[in-house]
């Protein structure tokens, strides 16, 4: 059975702009006022404009080869199998623990009135056993619905985005307009943890997990019907519309607060704040949006969910094409899905819920697999083009070489300031990929054309635990980070540069996809 490019301009979209309106919205604002106080408004922009540049790499590289889970195999065109399966097992981990992430973030809010689901442990609001029963029960309802194909989970989120869309901006209007008091900006401190707090809340307070459901698009491309204009018009459209509602958000649920005085921005707490905006709203008499905000807080993060839920098993699918994972990951049902690697990530999921269970602690987590995932993109699609100049497409991004260091770079960073503390179990994860990939797979690891991954994981690894985030030894002082990860970026992505496949390896890459392309949809254009 075959994928069906069933996906209309409406669809596609609504699928980036779904993506990037779930749980984030909902906890964000509060986390990230709790790290960098009102400085944090400048980390939804500086956010923004970073996930811009490594979408926009990704948006180029999914419209010149629009096939399921394009960015599980781009990288082993550009430079072989170990790059390749390290950018799958990362993009994957990254895009499976979304659905977990987004079922806590729902229960969490239903705890405010069902309190036997979550408990607080080490200040952070956990799962607890009713908890982890229940979340695998939605998580369940999930693949339920993936199972009757991608229609039905477009539909469904069509129907939600406007809400999901509503809630928000109703919130900011009504924030605005019952309270907003602007000495909260400048009486308890602007940026209590400096410079440094502003990049912190980037992956630990959720900012960069809201703009990643761009990602959705990306993988949901080899059936999207008019991919090379659809997709980075998502990417796009996703982006901006986060960038401004994401700010606006920050900036009502600062001035709508009452901090106290004695704790500062780092002990904020308030009453129901397991449910930050339901605890402001209450406190401000507005019964009618804590009503919206609970409804909000179901359909969001499930709709959110659902997509990544597809988005994951698409990743699967790929990683069983290329040899990665078992034979039963590209099985497709007669409803164009890959429902085996659907349940697959079920219990993958599961597992996760275990040692991360509580919401801030799995995006850590998340943000340093998807970085090193994306890291890898931007070489990819330099070798690529640099290899196939002619290649047309609807969409190219400018200053190929400084665009693609930019994101690069920008990558490394974001996965360094998530901490010690989530990179040693990236780490860890990948290792053991690498054992299973070597005695299971009996795929050759060491090539020469990836001679350069290993320093790269390595020195990420060392640096982290050398740093000043989450975990590290404070050595590497925040400030001087800066300029060493830019050397160690610059020498790592020109040597990335230097060892990428020949353009013969590349253009044989290219007729597999057209290959691929003819052999997974119902429909195909020649992508020459």
């Amino acid at each position: 059975m075959k994928f069906k490019r069933d996906l209309g301009p409406t669809s596609v979209i609504f699928s980036a702009i779904g993506g990037v309106i779930g749980s984030a919205w909902l906890f964000g604002p509060f986390y990230a006022a709790k790290i960098a106080g009102p400085a944090s408004i400048f980390s939804w922009i500086i956010g923004g404009v970073m996930i811009s540049f490594i979408a926009f790499t990704f948006a180029e590289l999914a419209t010149m080869f629009p096939v399921a889970g394009s960015a599980a195999r781009l990288s082993t065109f550009s430079h072989g199998t170990l790059v390749g399966y390290t950018v799958s097992l990362c993009a994957w981990l990254s895009t499976v623990t979304i659905a977990p992430i987004e079922t806590i973030a729902l229960i969490q809010y239903s705890s405010s009135y069902l309190p036997g689901l979550m408990k607080l442990q080490n200040g952070e609001h956990v799962l607890t056993w009713l908890g982890l029963i229940i979340a695998s029960l939605v998580m369940l309802l999930m693949c339920f619905i993936n199972y009757f194909g991608i229609k039905w989970v477009s539909k469904i989120n069509n129907l939600t985005v406007v809400f999901k869309l509503l809630v928000p901006v109703l919130t900011i209007v009504s924030l605005f307009y019952v309270e907003f008091n602007l000495e909260n900006f400048t009486d308890f401190g602007f940026a209590p943890n400096g410079l440094k707090g502003v990049f912190e809340a980037l992956p630990t307070a959720g900012v960069i997990f809201s703009f990643i459901g761009f990602n959705t698009a990306i993988q949901l491309a080899g059936e999207a019907k008019n991919p090379k204009k659809m997709i980075p018009l998502a990417v796009f459209g996703s982006t901006v519309s986060a960038l401004i509602l994401y700010l606006l958000l920050q900036l009502a649920f600062i001035g709508a607060l009452a901090p106290n005085p004695d704790t500062g921005w780092a002990g904020l707490s308030f009453q129901f704040d397991n449910s930050p905006f339901v605890g402001i709203a209450l406190s401000l008499g507005l019964v009618w949006l804590s009503l919206m905000l609970f409804a909000d807080a179901i359909i969001s993060p499930f709709g959110t969910a659902l997509l990544n839920v597809t988005a994951a098993a698409r990743i699967n699918f790929a990683m069983s094409k290329t040899g990665f994972l078992p034979k039963f990951g590209k099985k497709i049902t007669k409803r164009g899905v890959p429902f085996n690697a659907i349940i697959f990530n079920y219990f993958v999921g599961l597992l996760l819920l275990i040692p991360f269970s509580g919401w801030q602690q799995m995006v850590g987590f998340l943000i340093s697999a998807f970085n090193i995932a994306f890291a890898i993109g931007p070489i990819a699609l330099l070798s690529l083009r640099d290899h196939l100049p002619k290649k047309k497409n609807a969409f190219r991004v400018p200053c190929i070489n400084l665009f693609c260091f930019i994101s690069f770079y920008i990558s490394t960073l974001l996965a360094f300031w998530t901490g010690w503390e989530n990179v040693w179990k990236l780490l860890v994860m990948i290792i053991m990929g690498y054992i299973y990939l070597f005695f299971f797979r009996k795929q050759k690891l060491f090539t020469a054309n990836a001679a350069w991954l290993i320093p790269y994981l390595s020195g990420i690894g060392l640096l982290s635990y050398l740093g000043s985030f989450k975990g590290g030894l404070g050595l590497l002082i925040f400030g001087m980070d800066f300029i060493v990860f830019l050397f160690f970026s610059l020498a790592v992505f020109l040597y990335a540069k230097k060892l990428a496949n020949q353009k013969s390896d590349i253009k044989e890459s290219l007729k597999d996809i057209a290959k691929i392309s003819r052999e997974e949809t119902s429909t195909f254009k020649d992508l020459h």
